[in-house]
């Protein structure tokens, strides 16, 4: 929102209401004695005098009134239906929906060539660092990236510039600006295709907090802004419910795991919730009993099995394929080779660059190939401060150091945790997939005949779901189906 948008809104506003608003904050009491300069006096009234736009609807749990707590809410981008024939009456009419929907998909993705280049070291170091152990671990690069680029927005000095240096930019322009294109590179409602993005911003009532960075981050990362007294069980319920909603209940449990306490200051969140169907959907008759071999023995699980005459992919210490998806998107899945781990694998980096730009990639053959891949739905969920300290930030950690003026003067700030979960799962009919970060700021201290192959990941294996501009927008190991 502009200053002159501010100043409308604020010269059309009915002083009796602010005078009633304000008059009910002077009634509440405060855990502190520092007060909001302008957040408290009318941006609750302002939010909804000046219609910003709408969220996704949900609706908060009994005794929540997230209106009273709703600064600002992003406007986001209406998309053309996929069109399905059977519901138009002739063929004209499908085809000029269909050439609207087709229009509508290339102006929402038009992004500048390499806009993403940057990331490839960031991907490929943290995808390393969040995928490890034995266990079934999953993460969303993508996720962490819009959550740590909200974080820089309200970061100054060298706390902003590690996270820079850490997607390989030099300004905070430049994140700016890459961040919208791979927000707006991703999205998408269009009734075949559910890839939702959606980002929040939690103010503590009793602080001050600077308007620009606050408006900053509803007009360039979509973000929804929440304040209130972070300390009370009403504003962690709302945080749960937004959580939710905006992963399609797919992290109940998870969000459970994510609250304030009496030294927030302000948090940040940011979710991606994804649904797409198989092109060629697996035939659930084919669908049988095999033996997985994981790190704890072997275990019979239901594996789906289908043939596919498609590339392969092979590298140092693995081999691949990968599942068209709808929206152009896609399931890679990597298999390492016998000897060899899926953290062998991630160490190398080799496979992002054949996930990044398939296209380039000289290893790959045509092959008619009888798929074997067990059904999974994994799930994790992770305090990622420590991996973030190994990725080189070191000053949004130590309050003696940290820089957080863009959004408050409040002193002696540091991030205290970064809650990421993710889970992912597949089935005969397609991908679903779900993930949060929420950041706590807290005061203190044409082919030839093709030869046949198998391919049946009975063993510890790496998936990737990458978006249609090749980003990875799921990483896992499934360890145990």
């Amino acid at each position: 929102m502009t200053k002159k948008d501010w100043d409308e809104a604020l010269n059309g506003l009915d002083p009796d209401l602010v005078e009633e608003y304000v008059a009910n904050l002077d009634a509440c009491p405060r855990k502190r004695s520092t007060r909001p300069y302008w957040f408290a006096a009318v941006a609750a009234v302002l939010a909804l005098a000046i219609g910003i736009g709408a969220l996704p609807e949900w609706s908060a749990s009994p005794g929540t009134n997230s209106s009273n707590h709703l600064l600002a809410k992003p406007v986001y981008p209406v998309m053309a239906q996929y069109p399905i024939l059977a519901n138009y009456k002739d063929y004209d009419s499908y085809d000029r929906a269909y050439v609207a929907w087709r229009e509508d998909q290339h102006q929402q993705y038009d992004q500048s060539e390499g806009y993403a280049a940057s990331l490839t070291d960031f991907f490929q170091r943290s995808m390393a660092e969040f995928l490890q152990g034995s266990d079934n671990a999953t993460y969303s690069p993508l996720n962490v990236y819009m959550a740590m680029a909200m974080l820089a927005e309200t970061t100054g000095g060298n706390s902003r510039q590690q996270i820079l240096d850490l997607f390989g930019l030099e300004t905070i322009e430049q994140l700016r600006d890459q961040a919208s294109q791979v927000w707006n590179a991703h999205y998408c409602a269009d009734g075949q295709t559910s890839l939702l993005l959606a980002n929040s911003l939690w103010l503590d009532s009793a602080y001050n907090f600077k308007e620009p960075t606050a408006n900053l981050l509803a007009d360039r990362y979509f973000a929804s802004s929440f304040h209130g007294d972070l300390n009370t069980d009403e504003m962690n319920q709302l945080l749960h419910t937004w959580l939710n909603e905006n992963t399609g209940n797919l992290l109940e449990e998870q969000a459970q795991n994510v609250n304030f306490n009496p030294r927030t200051v302000f948090a940040l969140a940011s979710t991606i919730h994804f649904t797409a169907s198989w092109v060629d959907e697996f035939d659930s008759e084919d669908t049988k009993d095999s033996i997985f071999h994981s790190p704890e023995g072997d275990r019979t699980v239901p594996f789906m099995n289908r043939f596919l005459l498609d590339a392969f992919y092979w590298g140092e210490h693995f081999t691949a394929v990968r599942l068209q998806l709808t929206g152009n998107n896609r399931m890679w899945l990597i298999l390492p080779d016998e000897g060899y781990t899926v953290a062998d694998v991630l160490e190398s980096g080799e496979y992002l660059q054949m996930t990044l730009d398939p296209g380039s990639w000289e290893n790959v053959k045509r092959y008619g190939i009888n798929l074997s891949l067990p059904k999974f739905d994994v799930s994790h969920q992770e305090n990622l401060v420590d991996g973030m300290k190994a990725l080189g930030l070191t000053d949004i950690f130590n309050s003696a150091v940290s820089n957080f003026t863009p959004l408050t003067d409040t002193p002696e700030l540091y991030v205290s945790t970064i809650n990421h979960a993710a889970r992912v799962a597949i089935d005969e009919q397609g991908c679903v997939g779900a993930a949060f970060t929420v950041i706590m700021v807290e005061a203190g201290f044409a082919p030839n005949d093709p030869d046949e192959i198998d391919f049946t990941l009975d063993r510890p294996f790496l998936f990737v779901v990458s978006s249609r501009d090749n980003l990875p927008l799921f990483a896992g190991i499934v360890n145990e189906p």
